[in-house]
């Protein structure tokens, strides 16, 4: 299921699989089909595809994020983001009021792609397009990004304690998860990461999970990111921590629910 390099190179637990990925045309593809990824799925292990896209796309992508967010004010934190679902914005979730599902993260919310300014606007429509295609060949799915669809968050999850307390989602109508790593892992953060409790074991993603890498999942399966270099303090300036990318449906975010803490 490896590629023989990546089988050399890696001591994997049983419940994780990684694949040589790669961009072809407009399309992500692997080293395995789409069925044989969906059945790795189906049994509950999690795949990552290796090498999706190039470290300094991603890295100029989080600063062309970044840029926006500085000229644009923090959302309210008094008022959902489900209030105003085509507006794009960002806000910080420091963890100190009432939360579904308690974590530490700032979260980017491009819910309308289409008019961010074309620096930010054409990328985040280019990666979002690729991950929604792959979502949907491997999910046997059809869903579109829009005010019924899905829509693009980016989770930043800083050094000093960003973390998500594990969680699960209904499997439908979604039935895929897709987390896009924006971060080098061991020179953005230390420790940390996303974490899934499969049938198989425990599987921590950190040291696997590099920038430009692609994880799928199960979409019930529970998961979580651990706190991300706990023993700092936070710096909210600062780059450094984990990074992803996400696509998720509106229908369904409000019925996840916390299981334990990360």
């Amino acid at each position: 299921m490896l590629t023989q390099e990546l089988a050399e190179a890696e001591t994997l637990p049983e419940g994780l699989v990684l694949v040589a990925g790669r961009i072809e045309g407009e399309a992500i593809a692997a080293e395995l089909s789409d069925a044989e990824i969906a059945r790795i799925l189906g049994d509950g292990r999690i795949v990552i595809l290796k090498g999706v896209f190039a470290a300094e796309e991603m890295l100029a992508y989080r600063r062309f994020v970044l840029r926006w967010a500085a000229a644009e004010p923090e959302y309210p934190r008094d008022r959902s983001p489900n209030s105003t679902p085509d507006v794009n914005y960002w806000r910080t979730d420091r963890g100190d009021y009432p939360q579904g599902i308690p974590h530490v993260f700032r979260q980017y919310g491009l819910n309308a792609p289409e008019r961010l300014p074309p620096f930010v606007g054409e990328p985040t429509q280019r990666i979002a397009g690729l991950l929604l295609d792959l979502q949907n060949r491997i999910g046997g799915t059809d869903f579109d990004i829009s005010l019924t669809g899905m829509r693009v968050k980016l989770l930043h999850y800083p050094v000093g304690g960003g973390y998500l307390t594990e969680h699960e989602h209904p499997i439908e109508p979604q039935r895929v998860g897709l987390i896009a790593s924006m971060s080098r892992a061991g020179e953005d953060f230390a420790s940390g990461g996303t974490a899934f409790r499969t049938p198989f074991g425990e599987v921590h993603t950190a040291t696997h999970h590099d920038i430009g890498d692609v994880i799928l999942f199960r979409y019930d399966t529970p998961h979580a990111v651990t706190p991300v270099e706990p023993g700092r303090p936070i710096d909210w300036e600062s780059e450094a921590g984990k990074w992803s990318f996400v696509l998720d449906l509106r229908e369904t975010s409000g019925l996840s629910k916390a299981l334990r803490e990360a």
